[in-house]
């Protein structure tokens, strides 16, 4: 118990908690640009005063949040490459990726019909 102890103090002085809130919180800005894109898609609305059609701002924020979402993606994965177990943590955090980034679009659909 205590190895594992000091393998977690040496992981947080090695900005662990930061590595993991910067994911995180690209993961929501993916999220809400997705489902910006989205609902750029079902609404008819003129955006960003009428100068693009709706349709072409939706697939713009949808592409942005796919290739930011990727880019952050295959960043975790070629860090956790590093380490031993690799593979196994690649799996369960590409899984972990997709139900977190399917649920938070959710939640903001859920936000924006209420």
């Amino acid at each position: 118990m205590r190895r594992l102890w000091r393998k977690y103090l040496d992981l947080l002085d090695a900005d662990l908690s930061t590595k993991v809130f910067d994911n995180f919180k690209n993961l929501l800005v993916c999220g809400l640009l997705f489902a910006a894109g989205t609902d750029a898609l079902h609404n008819s609305d003129p955006v960003f005063l009428g100068l693009w059609v709706p349709s072409v701002t939706g697939w713009g924020l949808i592409i942005v949040s796919a290739l930011l979402l990727l880019l952050n993606v295959s960043d975790t994965l070629h860090r956790l490459a590093k380490l031993p177990y690799h593979t196994a943590l690649q799996v369960a955090l590409c899984l972990l990726y997709l139900v977190l980034a399917s649920r938070v679009v959710e939640i903001i659909w859920n936000f924006r019909a209420h």
